[in-house]
């Protein structure tokens, strides 16, 4: 298949950027911060949760079946193979491979370096701690 007939197919459900395909409804603002840290090499710290209300899936009122012993994910970007490339999150340098990143359920965003300042957060973020 060549690739603009790929493109194609994937137009609907996906959008890309540097070859990366992320699902269509991950704002924009979250793609560019998770591309800016698989290019350069950034740790970050991803919370996962409803895109829609901003509740964090670790908070103690409102768990989520799959993630609710922990809705945080760290490690750098990396990328699936294959002809359509989704973001991975490697836990550490000796990791061979990752998870797929939620991208379209991310609430908040950290730098994992000194100070772990906030590079993205949903405008209606909320976490009780349990």
């Amino acid at each position: 298949m060549k690739d603009s007939a790929r493109k194609a197919m994937y137009a609907n459900k996906y959008k890309e950027k540097n070859g990366t395909y992320y699902d269509k409804e991950t704002p924009d603002n979250i793609v560019n911060i998770i591309e800016n840290a698989r290019l350069n090499g950034h740790r970050l710290q991803i919370h996962y949760g409803d895109k829609n209300t901003g509740v964090d899936w670790g908070d103690a009122n409102y768990p989520h079946p799959k993630y609710n012993d922990g809705s945080t994910v760290s490690g750098t970007i990396g990328r699936s193979t294959g002809t359509q490339k989704i973001p991975l999150i490697i836990k550490s340098r000796r990791s061979m491979g990752g998870e797929g990143l939620l991208d379209s359920s991310i609430v908040k965003i950290r730098h994992s370096g000194k100070g772990g300042y906030v590079l993205y957060q949903h405008p209606k973020y909320k976490y009780e701690s349990k």
